[in-house]
């Protein structure tokens, strides 16, 4: 096992980075996919932890805090990288996938997040326009991060991004709207990793191109309303995209689905926010940004006073939605997690690996500059 950070993008746009992910490309940008199998263990590397650079300063105040975590029943894994083995397939060696939804397998460390007060956006701590929005399910969709799948659709709309290492070096984006409902895409494959983002977000909407038969499998044991291009017809191709990396959707059309099946449940809050009444915690550093080093991606969050936020990078370029819209991020979170080989391989051999975007670790939190 290793480690490496899972990143979200926070709101109005929250970035989350994992450090250690998996998606997508394998010795080139396509066969995200179409992965096989491997019965064999899997090999461990490590990656570069991200890094910040940072000017003194006094830290603004406290923190706020919360009581005691809540005592809950655990029933721990055995192990790492055990194997499960479905019916007519070959082995898992993931973790992830063993895990019963409805199984607690860490105690937690704090209570969690206050239910949103009404007319507050559970996700981004924002108010909203229809207080009605905030009782639907969240949007989670997979969507690519190569040079071939950008300018995405309406990134910069979403409410959280996460950014998962795939194959071959390249980082595949799980996008979650719960405020908006644009056009999105390019929608690409699912993988055991998005177990864990599909867990706390309350059965939401999936949108996702599919997975191997084993990934899939696995995905589908877990509570989600399944609104894949697997599943339904409401996804087209774009003709102004390249192909693989041209499936689109609508979400609007998504959300009418759900609905017409009495389907998905409201997502928690998933942070608390500050608001100006609050200050940092005394152990905040002044920083003005953050790189990560991904193998085959190169990723940079710069403070910008002007926009009040976390401008990104890739691969020396500004990042910009399909509407030429900035990605800015208010919060960016970067996680170091573990990673395990699930046993699959994608076309060019390369190992199709698993974030273990649970439990506890280090982790860093740039905010406010």
């Amino acid at each position: 096992m290793r480690g490496r950070p899972l990143l979200p993008f926070l709101s109005p746009l929250l970035a989350l980075s994992v450090i250690a992910a998996a998606c997508g490309g394998g010795g080139g940008e396509e066969g995200a996919d179409g992965t096989g199998q491997e019965n064999g263990g899997s090999s461990t590397t490590s990656n570069p932890a991200a890094t910040t650079s940072s000017t003194p300063g006094p830290p603004p105040g406290p923190p706020t805090t919360r009581g005691p975590a809540p005592e809950v029943t655990v029933e721990p894994i055995g192990a790492m990288g055990g194997t499960v083995v479905l019916s007519g397939e070959p082995a898992y060696r993931g973790v992830l996938g063993q895990i019963d939804p409805d199984r607690n397998v860490v105690a937690p460390v704090a209570l969690p997040p206050a239910p949103a007060a009404p007319g507050i956006a559970p996700l981004t701590g924002l108010p909203l326009d229809d207080p009605a929005v905030a009782g639907r399910p969240a949007l989670l969709v997979k969507i690519d991060n190569t040079a071939k799948g950008r300018p995405q659709e309406a990134l910069a709309r979403a409410d959280l991004v996460y950014e998962e290492l795939i194959e071959g070096g390249f980082t595949r984006l799980a996008a979650v709207y719960h405020t908006h409902s644009p056009l999105l895409g390019p929608v690409r494959s699912g993988r055991t990793t998005d177990i864990a983002l599909l867990g706390s977000l309350n059965e939401p909407i999936f949108a996702w191109s599919g997975a191997n038969r084993v990934h899939a499998a696995l995905l589908r044991r877990q509570d989600f309303v399944d609104l894949g291009a697997a599943t339904i017809r409401n996804y087209f191709r774009a003709d102004d995209r390249p192909g693989t990396y041209d499936l689109m959707t609508e979400s609007d059309v998504l959300r009418d689905l759900a609905a017409q099946r009495d389907a998905g449940g409201a997502p928690p809050p998933h942070f608390e926010y500050r608001d100006a009444t609050i200050g940092l915690p005394a152990s905040a550093v002044a920083a003005t940004g953050a790189s990560i080093d991904f193998p085959s991606v190169s990723v940079e969050w710069t403070w910008e006073a002007a926009t009040a936020g976390w401008a990104r990078t890739q691969d020396g370029s500004r990042h910009v939605d399909a509407q030429d819209v900035p990605v800015v991020a208010r919060n960016v979170v970067i996680a170091e997690v573990g990673v395990v080989g699930t046993g699959s391989v994608d076309l060019s051999g390369s190992s199709v690996d698993e974030q273990l975007f649970l439990g506890t670790g280090r982790g860093w939190v740039l905010s406010d500059g």
